[in-house]
């Protein structure tokens, strides 16, 4: 690959990750917080591959017509396979596929006490991960009889008749070390497909039997009421930081 092939993989590349970064599609696959890197990223790039393509022209206007046949390796050209995928497929995360092949994760136990809920202004906004944390292991159960807003992703289970797994992925750098965390909610009046992304108003079903003595981690909850958000989700996972 001559110098200006290198400098087309560089913009190319550097133009994708713009793209991501400007649709928000990138947070199907890294953490939030990876913006300000892959930003700096993609504007090293493309800086890059403007000057190594202002030197090509000049290098190719000295030597003449004759370097345009030189013999070059093609094989960087194949480092353009990746962008002509992302260009040609809509960028999707973790969904139910994921979660059924991982096994879901429950928060260990902790010694710091839970702060108390603000149920003053309607359903308490909550990460899946917070909540699993307070079913599991508040002594004090704050969450007994309080509304808690969730949002994730349905993802169905046979042993759930009227209900599925609420899901949400959490990600502690990129896509590829994602755990599924999962609260089984009930109540649903009609099925929904996999993967569609919810908000939902549940409240806290206490198990018959306390988890520290029966060893499960299967949290459930009732349905107040659900309501389906189309379109791609820019911040699709937890993190926990």
């Amino acid at each position: 690959m001559n110098r200006l092939g290198r400098a087309a993989v560089m913009v190319s590349i550097g133009a994708m990750a713009a793209r991501l970064l400007w649709s928000g599609g990138y947070g199907w696959f890294v953490q939030q917080h990876m913006f300000i890197p892959l930003l700096l990223a993609a504007v090293v790039l493309i800086a890059f591959g403007a000057f190594e393509i202002a030197v090509g022209i000049r290098e190719e206007q000295r030597i003449g017509a004759t370097s345009r046949w030189r013999v070059a390796p093609t094989v960087g050209w194949l480092l353009l396979l990746p962008l002509a995928v992302l260009v040609a497929v809509a960028p999707t995360g973790l969904g139910a596929a994921a979660a059924s092949r991982i096994e879901a994760f429950s928060p260990t136990e902790q010694t710091d006490e839970f702060p108390p809920l603000d149920t003053g202004g309607g359903p308490v906004e909550m990460r899946v991960y917070d909540f699993l944390d307070r079913a599991i292991w508040d002594d004090e159960r704050s969450l007994d009889g309080v509304a808690v807003r969730l949002e994730g992703l349905v993802v169905n289970d046979d042993e759930i008749a009227d209900g599925f797994q609420l899901t949400r992925f959490l990600v502690s750098c990129c896509a590829a070390d994602g755990i599924p965390l999962q609260v089984a909610l009930r109540g649903l009046d009609a099925p929904l497909e996999d993967n569609t992304w919810v908000i939902a108003d549940v409240v806290w079903i206490e198990p018959d039997v306390p988890y520290a003595d029966s060893g499960l981690r299967i949290v459930e909850a009732e349905i107040l009421s659900i309501e389906p958000q189309p379109g791609v989700r820019k911040d699709p996972y937890e993190s926990p930081y």
